[in-house]
């Protein structure tokens, strides 16, 4: 098969693994994760005890390792990741941000169908400030499960905000997933993103996830959280990869 131009992504030191979704609305499904490299946001914010750098991921996206599509795709045959997708699996595209390479991913999926002969289930993880491509929606049914960043995380409101790309994400009927630690956070999300004219995002669309970076920290923020779901008719979601393993890596 002929290598197409710029055909490589940039992957974490993760890179590839299969797992149970541990975040969001689809939660404890089975997913092939594909973690990129490099993200546009910090999440400093976020930093605790057990999860020092902010974001949970960050030891992992944070290093990049060039690979080439056929590279790629040998690790997808080799440790039977398509055959998880064939069979239902979701091919989980994450980092870090993802979009960030979105024009090599597209070039990538077309790779991938044509080498494996069927569309994989594919849903992204994003923080909604790079506007998806129309190809995703249009070509490949993708979903996305959004994370937006309150101002809990750390960084300015221009980096994380944009209202364009979250007015995308609701009339696509994406998944908003937030982080809250505390109250405040959820006033933030109803002025900011529900009750916002500009924005407008649906409640029924809408998962809070506590802020933690460890099975003891999700232990100790979870109920609270919960709590705050049941007052306001919104969705639990739990951070299931660190009630299950813990803080370790790849899964």
């Amino acid at each position: 098969m002929d290598e197409v131009k710029e055909s490589y992504l940039f992957l974490s030191d993760d890179r590839i693994f299969y797992t149970l979704e541990g975040e969001g609305e689809y939660v404890g499904h089975p997913s092939v994760f594909m973690r990129l490299s490099m993200c546009n946001l910090t999440c400093k914010g976020f930093a605790s005890n057990d999860s020092p750098h902010g974001c949970d991921s960050f030891i992992s996206w944070s290093i990049k390792n060039k690979l080439s599509f056929k590279e790629i795709g040998d690790l997808l045959e080799q440790d039977r990741y398509v055959e998880h997708l064939k069979a239902g699996a979701i091919f989980k595209i994450t980092g870090g941000e993802p979009l960030i390479q979105q024009k090599s991913l597209l070039e990538f999926i077309e790779y991938f169908i044509e080498r494996f002969n069927f569309t994989p289930i594919i849903d992204f993880e994003t923080n909604a400030t790079i506007l998806p491509d129309s190809k995703w929606i249009d070509e490949y049914r993708s979903t996305f499960t959004t994370s937006p960043k309150l101002s809990n995380n750390g960084d300015p409101e221009e980096k994380r905000f944009k209202p364009v790309v979250l007015r995308w994400h609701v009339e696509q009927g994406s998944g908003f997933k937030f982080v809250v630690s505390k109250k405040e956070d959820l006033d933030e999300i109803f002025e900011r993103y529900i009750n916002n004219p500009e924005i407008k995002v649906p409640k029924n669309r809408v998962w809070l996830m506590p802020c933690c970076g460890s099975r003891e920290e999700h232990i100790n923020v979870a109920g609270e959280v919960a709590e705050l779901c049941k007052e306001h008719d919104l969705h639990f979601s739990p951070r299931l990869q660190l009630v299950i393993w813990n803080k370790a890596l790849r899964v």
